[in-house]
């Protein structure tokens, strides 16, 4: 089966999010640690969720974690998830990475202007609003699908 990293899980996207993928036929997979990270088998992962929340079980930042994963799995597609809106959250993901930072779509900026999915060159981001609309939501489950294909 296909998996989804939940590589900085926090409550609401565990409870949120894993209907969303489980709807695509993704399993969510929570990482426990960064030492969980290296010591985890890659091969089933199509993408990778991370939490913007200040603080996560996994006990690292969302930049460590980042990291790690570039270290680890560099061509894995990225996804991230918080509270606040995307122009405060794209700003928040472009500094998580060192040299050229990936392009930031969301729901509404996918709409006005399509950038292609799949890679390292646009990671996306949901809000808890966003996910929570149930308006949304096919919108949402369609980006997931291309970009974790």
């Amino acid at each position: 089966m296909n998996s989804i990293l939940l590589a900085r899980p926090h409550p609401f996207i565990v409870a949120e999010m894993a209907p969303l993928l489980a709807v695509l036929g993704f399993n969510p997979v929570r990482l426990e640690s960064l030492a969980h990270l290296e010591s985890s088998v890659e091969a089933s992962w199509r993408g990778a969720i991370i939490s913007l929340a200040i603080s996560s079980s996994v006990g690292a930042t969302a930049a460590e974690v980042v990291q790690a994963l570039r270290a680890k799995v560099p061509r894995l597609p990225l996804a991230f998830a918080g509270m606040v809106p995307m122009d405060t959250a794209a700003s928040s993901i472009k500094r998580l990475f060192d040299g050229q930072p990936p392009a930031v779509a969301d729901v509404d900026s996918q709409r006005r202007q399509a950038r292609p999915l799949g890679g390292t060159d646009t990671c996306l981001y949901f809000s808890k609003a966003q996910i929570g609309d149930p308006a949304m939501q096919a919108e949402i489950r369609k980006m997931m699908a291309a970009h974790f294909r």
